[in-house]
C-alpha cells in the first residue's frame, strides 16, 4: 500500500480533474504526481515528450530505462516497461541480460555503450568522459543529450516510485501503457 494516497479525482483542482478525464488509462505513479498541481502537467508532457518526440532510438532508451528500473529495484517501473521495451525491439534475452549485462554476448557495442552510460550515471551523477567520447562517435548530440535526460527522468521516477511504495495496478506489465493512452510511437 502507498504511503500517501493517490490523488482524490473529486476533491482534486479543476485541472487535474482535466487531466484525469482525458487519460485513458490512471497509472498510479501519475494518480500520485497529480497530489502535485504544479508538476502534474509538466511531469505528463516531458514523459509524453521522451516517449514519443526525441530522436534517440526507442530500443536504445528502453534499455537505459530497464537499466535504471534494475539499479534502483523498482519493480513497478520494470513491469511497466517491460511491454514498451518488447514494443521497442528490446528482446527477451536482452531483457534477461539487463542485470548483468556486461557479460552478456546480446548486445551490441552501442547497446553496451548505453548501458555503461546508465550506469555511471545512475550510480555516480556523472558519466565518463571516455564514454561520452565513444557515444559520440555513434550518436548526435542531440541523442545524447536525450539518453542523459532519459536516465535521469526514469531515476527520478524510480525513486518516487520506491519511496513512496506506489502499488502495481492488476493489468501491469500485461499492456503497453504508452500506446494505451494514445501516444504514437516513437520512430
Amino acid at each position: 500500500m502507498a504511503l500517501l494516497p493517490y490523488v482524490d479525482e473529486e476533491k482534486a483542482p479543476q485541472s487535474i480533474r482535466e487531466m484525469l478525464e482525458r487519460t485513458k488509462i490512471k497509472i498510479n505513479v501519475f494518480r500520485m504526481i497529480c497530489n502535485s498541481e504544479a508538476m502534474a502537467k509538466p511531469f505528463a508532457r516531458f514523459a509524453n515528450t521522451l516517449l514519443t518526440s526525441i530522436k534517440l532510438d526507442p530500443k536504445l532508451r528502453e534499455i537505459a530505462v530497464l537499466r535504471v528500473a534494475e539499479l534502483c529495484h523498482s519493480v513497478y517501473e520494470w513491469t511497466q516497461h517491460l511491454p514498451i521495451a518488447a514494443d521497442c525491439g528490446v528482446s527477451a534475452e536482452q531483457v534477461a541480460a539487463i542485470a548483468n549485462w556486461e557479460h552478456a554476448k546480446c548486445f551490441n557495442e552501442l547497446e553496451r555503450l548505453v548501458l555503461r552510460l546508465t550506469d555511471d550515471v545512475t550510480r555516480n551523477v556523472k558519466g565518463r568522459k571516455e564514454t561520452i567520447a565513444a557515444l559520440a562517435e555513434k550518436l548526435s548530440p542531440e541523442e545524447i543529450v536525450e539518453l542523459i535526460l532519459s536516465i535521469g527522468f526514469w531515476g527520478l521516477i524510480a525513486r518516487l516510485l520506491e519511496t513512496l511504495e506506489i502499488d502495481l495496478e492488476d493489468f501491469a506489465g500485461e499492456v503497453n501503457v504508452a500506446k494505451t493512452v494514445g501516444r504514437k510511437k516513437a520512430e
